[in-house]
């Protein structure tokens, strides 16, 4: 108190610590939910807890009817979903012969084991949000710029998880019809990642990472990638340094190393690096579409809102959650 005046505290109006609710549903990032349904006209907090027992135990239905699974979207295109197993689990052509073991095998196309339906519906992944997205400089003197996209909070919507926050990160080449080198492998392609962290990350560390390239045959010259000057199509496949319910395991179905027979020399394995069906592997689409504004951030040459939709088949083992769901 100060000439008989009190003086009012400057964090009355500040910012105050919050507590974000977790997800309740039973996904690859949430946990079991046991307890009391909140009432609707009730503001009553869910805990996550861990339950032990022989069978599953199911997720309580959330009050929120956001929370309910969210259904598959008409955007989603199952028939080229399915067509991406082709890719997945195409056939292996060699050029030499290859021990693999014991057993000598000679040049050739050789099949591998090919998914079943349950096992492409197991696979399929899709995920959605709306966001803003950011122009700036090149990093690198073979990028045109650079364009960041990030969502609106916690917006991402998925079939594999209820909510998560998403970033990506796109380097249109500086000249589209460069040649690939030895030193610049993508040369001439759009290159980025596509990060993506789910509501409950801080409880299950779920993080799936996409490295980003243009799609198998389309040149970054071809006007039909871009919109508004920026690429709108672009194709994925799955980083390894995904984490949680992500990681990719060091797991193999035909030895890691396979010799020249000839030489004795080691041989690259064909196939994926950890075999010819491992999981470590996804590929898929990335559609984005733009819509300009005035509103530019610092530094940022152009910007606005923009609607990110993702597709493809994803090979996760499904064991990996810290905590067993029973989701298999």
């Amino acid at each position: 108190m100060r000439g008989g005046r009190v003086r009012r505290s400057p964090m009355k109006h500040g910012c105050r610590p919050g507590v974000e609710p977790l997800e309740a549903r039973e996904l690859l990032s949430a946990l079991h939910v046991m307890g009391r349904v909140a009432l609707p006209h009730r503001n009553v907090p869910s805990l996550n807890l861990v339950v032990a027992g022989a069978r599953p135990a199911l997720a309580i239905p959330h009050a929120n009817p956001a929370a309910a699974q969210s259904p598959t979207p008409s955007w989603v295109n199952q028939k080229y979903i399915d067509s991406l197993a082709s890719t997945l689990y195409a056939p292996v052509t060699t050029t030499r012969p290859i021990a693999i073991g014991g057993q000598v095998f000679p040049p050739g196309t050789y099949t591998t084991p090919q998914p079943t339906r349950q096992e492409l519906r197991r696979e399929t992944f899709w995920a959605t949000y709306t966001g803003r997205y950011s122009v700036g400089s090149p990093r690198f003197s073979n990028q045109a710029f650079t364009i960041h996209i990030y969502s609106n909070g916690r917006s991402v919507a998925s079939n594999w998880f209820l909510q998560g926050r998403a970033q990506l990160l796109l380097f249109p080449p500086a000249d589209p019809l460069a040649t690939p080198t030895t030193l610049d492998p993508i040369a001439g392609q759009v290159s980025g990642i596509s990060s993506i962290v789910t509501g409950n990350y801080l409880q299950t560390s779920d993080q799936i990472l996409f490295d980003v390239n243009n799609l198998p045959g389309v040149a970054s010259s071809d006007p039909g990638m871009f919109q508004h000057g920026l690429p709108s199509r672009v194709g994925f496949t799955l980083d390894t340094a995904s984490s949680g319910a992500f990681t990719t395991p060091n797991y193999t179905t035909t030895p890691a190393v396979q010799t020249d027979p000839v030489t004795g020399q080691p041989l690259a394995v064909p196939g994926s690096a950890n075999g010819a069906v491992a999981f470590t592997q996804g590929v898929g689409l990335i559609e984005i579409s733009y819509k300009p504004d005035g509103r530019l951030r610092a530094g940022a040459s152009r910007s606005g809102t923009v609607v990110v939709r993702i597709q493809g088949l994803v090979n996760v083992s499904g064991t990996l959650n810290a905590l067993y769901k029973g989701i298999n």
